[in-house]
């Protein structure tokens, strides 16, 4: 009996590429022996926009990144296998064959496969920076943590109900951090599936200096969050220390480089969110 896998994107349906996107998922699902269904998750009220009768799509009127993926997970609810990928991308048939191939020999693990920029580009974009630590890892690695943007979900973690993404990130985004910081208290294993490449087509704003430092300063601040909530207290007081020192380094150099006044404005956001617990630099939903 062959598995199913519902090929499944999150977005607010108005995303330049998102028709490309899904014309590519239809694609696999035709060329595929597999059992594929392609789910739509819209994450605002109904649009004036139709899309092919075999795209399954449904709505989440509650904005955010939680939201939506946890609709996501309800929809497919015990029928099949999750794969997640974000609307500005490009699935291919070796794409999906390649996450499919390192499910079937972990099939209880969840899997995730890299990001990379569509083209080459001469500025530096925000998945760039990935790719040299990706490349170094073999295939089948164990990993501490996955992206939603090339993440392969078991149906065993859903039938368990062990896949939910909490709301607390739903306008800052890192829902998918804090699941496989969760997963891995569990003990459930992360593979990383090295040929499950899949490409990220690059807007403009992705190269802009405003972007990336926004970027940098949220993600660093996320992640002092998700240690908050799932880390024992030696690492939540190791965190504390490592962020007291990167701020005292950078300190003397901050009045003359630019990169390190931005490196101590990170870390000491980073530092509040450790020791407050609350969330900050909260963007719009994509």
């Amino acid at each position: 009996m062959k598995e199913k896998y519902f090929l499944t994107v999150c977005t607010l349906g108005d995303r330049p590429n998102l028709t490309n996107c899904l014309n590519g998922l239809l694609k696999i699902k035709h060329a595929s022996d597999q059992d594929i269904e392609v789910l739509l998750v819209i994450n605002k009220a109904k649009i004036p926009h139709s899309f092919d009768s075999e795209i399954i799509v449904k709505f989440e009127e509650i904005r955010g990144y939680s939201s939506v993926r946890n609709r996501a997970v309800s929809e497919v609810s015990k029928n099949g296998n999750l794969i997640f990928i974000d609307d500005d991308e490009l699935p291919t048939l070796e794409w999906f064959n390649s996450l499919v191939s390192m499910h079937n020999r972990y099939p209880f693990d969840l899997i995730f496969g890299p990001v990379f920029p569509e083209l080459e580009a001469h500025s530096f974009s925000f998945r760039e920076q990935f790719r040299t630590k990706l490349s170094k890892m073999h295939d089948g690695a164990l990993l501490k943590q996955a992206a939603t943007a090339n993440m392969l979900i078991p149906w065993d973690l859903i039938s368990r109900e062990l896949i939910y993404f909490d709301p607390i990130f739903n306008l800052t985004g890192s829902e998918d951090t804090d699941l496989s910081f969760r997963l891995r208290k569990k003990g459930i294993n992360i593979r990383y599936a090295k040929e499950a490449i899949i490409y990220e087509v690059q807007s403009p704003e992705r190269f802009e200096s405003n972007y990336l430092e926004s970027r940098y300063i949220k993600d660093i601040a996320n992640y002092s969050l998700v240690i908050r909530r799932n880390c024992s207290f030696p690492q939540k007081l190791w965190r504390f220390l490592t962020l007291v020192a990167r701020i005292t380094i950078h300190l003397p150099a901050s009045f003359y480089i630019r990169s390190s006044r931005l490196n101590i404005k990170a870390h000491s956001k980073s530092l509040y969110v450790l020791i407050s617990g609350k969330v900050v630099g909260k963007n719009s939903p994509r």
